[in-house]
């Protein structure tokens, strides 16, 4: 693993200490590069935090949950003839706690991953499953039992505690190693003093963003075909009865799409709302040109297209940076070269 030593910002290979400064090397430049305007220091900055990566699994956990509910509905529904299948039944609820359990465990699993606290994570985020799952069970039916009210968090609060302990056992957290040598006067940076900005720093990839801005594009453009192959799939047990409804499962596709395509640009890289950004203006120049082609083209809603897809775009970005970070440190092949030298 490449070093970096604090005073020259050199990195090298297969040393201790520094051969020109002669002072202990140190795996991370960030924390003395407070002042300096290179972007080398910039680049260790992560936008990782804790908050963000309980926020991004509990919505992960939630959105397979109530994604993968409706959709075993739609199935009974369309197996059925059209008869309403019941998920206050026995087997309804335990179908039902077995689909909350599986999303709940792949949440928690990937919010634990290479965290030292993915225990702690997985079990806050249990919890707080477990009560936003008592509030809308309570909203669908009558009264729930204490046994119920009591025991359901604390039973979500396990499941995700186990999650985000099979989450550190698959992707291992870094060792703690305990440099000595460091300078006693180094800087120490805040994470709140890093500006929102800075989340901006760093390179784009700009494969990553053609990529999503095809999948944006595709989403948006043949939406229409997607729906009519998503009511042609049911047999006709998905009937739209209203302009309002098809007009908002047109829009829900598109969301999806732009989420998914940002989501893509933005996994395992640093700067997920960078990516994020790029495929929003992409899109948005690509596909306002194909709105202004169509001479049914309305300026209300070619308006509401642009900020919509920027505003899921930076979403999907930042969510799929803050759920796949990157694994390993991007290198510089200057100094790699200059360290050879050494």
């Amino acid at each position: 693993m490449s070093m970096v030593c604090p005073q020259c910002k050199r990195q090298f290979d297969s040393h201790m200490d520094c051969p020109t400064c002669g002072v202990r090397l140190n795996y991370h430049l960030g924390m003395f590069n407070q002042d300096s305007g290179t972007s080398a220091g910039k680049d260790d900055y992560c936008e990782q935090t804790a908050w963000s990566r309980l926020f991004a699994g509990l919505l992960l956990a939630q959105g397979l949950a109530y994604g993968s509910q409706h959709l075993c509905t739609a199935g009974f529904l369309a197996s059925t003839d059209g008869n309403h299948f019941e998920w206050a039944t026995l087997w309804g609820l335990v179908l039902l706690h077995i689909l909350q359990g599986m999303s709940l465990l792949i949440g928690a699993g990937l919010t634990g991953a290479g965290q030292r606290q993915g225990m702690l994570f997985g079990g806050l985020i249990g919890l707080v499953h477990g009560l936003i799952f008592l509030i809308v069970q309570g909203e669908n039916s009558e009264s729930l039992s204490l046994v119920a009210v009591c025991g359901q968090p604390i039973l979500f609060a396990a499941i995700g505690t186990l999650g985000g302990r099979i989450g550190m056992l698959i992707w291992k957290p870094m060792p703690v190693l305990q440099l000595g040598g460091l300078p006693e006067n180094a800087p120490k940076v805040p994470w709140n003093a890093l500006s929102f900005l800075q989340y901006f720093e760093g390179p784009v990839s700009f494969g990553r963003v053609v990529v999503g801005m095809l999948v944006v594009v595709i989403g948006v453009v043949w939406s229409n075909l997607i729906l009519s192959i998503i009511i042609g799939a049911s047999g006709g047990s998905l009937v739209l009865s209203t302009h309002l409804q098809d007009r908002l499962l047109l829009f829900e596709i598109s969301a999806l799409a732009t989420l998914a395509g940002s989501g893509l640009a933005g996994a395992t890289t640093w700067n997920g709302l960078k990516q994020g950004l790029c495929v929003g203006m992409a899109s948005s120049v690509i596909l306002v040109g194909i709105q202004l082609g169509s001479p049914k083209a309305v300026l209300e809603t070619t308006l509401f297209m642009i900020i919509s897809t920027m505003f899921l775009s930076l979403a999907g970005g930042w969510f799929g940076g803050q759920l796949f970070p990157p694994v390993a440190q991007r290198r510089r092949r200057g100094a790699d070269i200059f360290s050879h030298r050494y």
